[in-house]
């Protein structure tokens, strides 16, 4: 199978998975590579510029576009990592002269993150070539169609996050587990 071919599933798939939908198991394994190829290049863009993985160069981002310093909490709910990855995170870009961490002038618990002038400088260059690589790897897909894609998957985004709080669904036994397996395409 070539790498640019969609993932595809047999025919048959439903017979063998009673109760499962064909169009969702080949929708799922792709919307999950295609984001695999963009975040790679992605953070290709941001390593080969400055050295930063793609969390650390989306931590200088998050907080240029804030209004002003963050805690390492705030960052890391929009980088969707755990707070202890966060200060591992952080740490690394202090060492780098990237962030400054300050006390918060009436809460001393607090810490705020600002960037440094390097950090800055870094972000300038990045940003740019990052935005014309999303561009240009959006450019075979007419404005209309963005549109609906942007729609489903905030459709498919809150349908995860309805099932994150259930138990799992029950499902129908798999038909012929020893037999003939399926092959994907």
């Amino acid at each position: 199978m070539p790498d640019d071919a969609p993932i595809s599933i047999p025919d048959d798939f439903e017979l063998e998975f009673p109760g499962a939908s064909r169009s969702a198991a080949e929708v799922a394994p792709n919307l999950v590579r295609t984001a695999a190829l963009l975040i790679a290049e992605i953070e290709r863009r941001s390593r080969e510029a400055a050295d930063l993985s793609a969390s650390a160069f989306q931590t200088l981002a998050i907080l240029d576009g804030a209004d002003g310093p963050l805690t390492g909490r705030a960052i890391a709910e929009q980088l969707l990592v755990t707070s202890a990855s966060m200060t591992s995170l952080l740490d690394t870009l202090e060492r780098r002269g990237l962030i400054e961490r300050h006390r918060h002038p009436t809460d001393r618990r607090m810490v705020q993150i600002l960037l440094t002038a390097q950090a800055r400088r870094i972000v300038d260059q990045v940003l740019p070539a990052i935005q014309a690589t999303i561009t240009r790897a959006l450019v075979g897909v007419p404005e209309p169609e963005r549109q609906q894609l942007i729609t489903s998957l905030t459709t498919i985004q809150a349908q995860v996050k309805t099932l994150a709080g259930q138990p799992p669904p029950a499902a129908s036994a798999r038909r012929n587990p020893r037999g003939r397996r399926l092959k994907y395409r």
